[in-house]
């Protein structure tokens, strides 16, 4: 399916901010109390240095900060209130469940490490602050390129990452200790993706370099339950829908999002073409019939499913680099009463208020907010 341009709904242009080291990932808080708070990951080569090993070294940080939008004049603010210093970052998530009855967020490191920060509210101010980390690159080097979080039956909580060796990594949190379960070679280069069945969280999705999609059992880890070639390029991004069980989304290199469900995952039920390679898809998280996609070379994009059928909605242009980061903020307006936001979150199923969107881009140090009335 092509580009419509014609049936582009308008997306606006809120603010920027200039982020210190090259931007790839940004992610809101889920969490009600903390809803006007999102994190920036970044990323640098240091590429004048020339150590002995010849392993190029990177560095990076996670930033902080606190989004804020007046109902009455519509005037809005970004506040960055905290950085960590870290590797560089690849990924980042926020965990679906509290950890300690706090919210908690993993960053996927060049460093090869799993390294978790809770927000922490000491003394009316908030920052974050280190949870655990784990190294999974101390026999090899190699980078942690994804994460993803489940969560178990008995209400534990695992994570699934993906690296440049072509492996993925299972984990769980005990004691809010991190603890490598499995670790298995799933794909023949990088394995761009790893993504969890929300609701079947034993089943896990990667995507790679290879130009495959594949689906796994952690109950059973000698083959792959489903090998699928539909990608001509490599396989960069994955998404399952936690708000309608049956939809999973998968973005390549060969710029075109497919739309599968899971139960049949020989042909997507829909496919389209975006005219750049797909990097992070995105689920709207109250209206399970929108989607984002940060589309690398051409921006980022609005899509809608209607009827199992993907339709473009808007295009985000105004960043000047490779658009790598997005995600939806989860509360629509910023409100402090609870009652009103649950209004305003069945006031957005209706399509009746705007969502805000922040995105980030890699060469020009860019992350914005914008939004749009879907």
């Amino acid at each position: 399916m092509e580009l419509n341009q014609e049936s582009f709904r308008t997306a606006e242009f809120v603010l920027s901010e200039k982020t210190e080291f090259n931007a790839d990932s940004v992610e809101w808080c889920p969490f009600s109390e903390f809803y006007q708070y999102l994190t920036c990951g970044t990323y640098h080569l240091n590429e004048g240095e020339t150590p002995a090993d010849d392993i190029q070294t990177r560095c990076g940080n996670i930033a902080l900060y606190c989004f804020s939008s007046s109902l009455d004049s519509g005037n809005s603010k970004l506040e960055k209130v905290d950085v960590i210093q870290t590797g560089g970052v690849l990924d980042l998530k926020w965990c679906p469940e509290l950890l300690c009855t706090r919210p908690v967020l993993g960053a996927a490191c060049s460093s090869g490490k799993i390294l978790l920060l809770k927000i922490s509210t000491k003394n009316k101010s908030v920052c974050l602050k280190p949870l655990t980390s784990l190294n999974l690159s101390v026999e090899e080097k190699k980078m942690i390129l994804s994460l993803d979080w489940a969560l178990q039956k008995e209400g534990l909580a695992s994570v699934i990452t993906s690296d440049t060796k072509g492996n993925l990594n299972y984990l769980s949190i005990r004691e809010s200790e991190l603890c490598l379960v499995e670790s298995w070679n799933a794909h023949s280069f990088e394995s761009w993706i790893a993504a969890f069945n929300y609701s079947q969280p034993h089943i896990i999705y990667s995507g790679g370099d290879d130009c495959r999609l594949k689906g796994w059992d952690t109950r059973n880890l000698s083959s792959a339950i489903f090998i699928n070639k539909r990608h001509s390029m490599g396989v960069t991004s994955i998404s399952k829908s936690k708000l309608n069980e049956h939809l999973l989304v998968t973005g390549s290199y060969d710029e075109t999002v497919c739309l599968w469900d899971v139960r049949s995952m020989k042909i997507p039920v829909s496919e389209i073409s975006l005219n750049g390679g797909i990097w992070r898809l995105k689920w709207h998280p109250f209206n399970p019939a929108y989607l984002l996609s940060a589309s690398m070379h051409n921006g980022f994009h609005i899509l809608s499913i209607d009827n199992c059928n993907l339709k473009l909605e808007a295009h985000y242009d105004k960043h000047e680099s490779l658009a790598y980061g997005v995600d939806w903020c989860f509360q629509s307006k910023q409100v402090e009463n609870q009652d009103i936001q649950k209004d305003l979150e069945t006031q957005l199923l209706k399509g009746n208020v705007y969502s805000h969107i922040a995105s980030c881009s890699f060469y020009d140090k860019l992350m914005h907010i914008w939004k749009i009335n879907i």
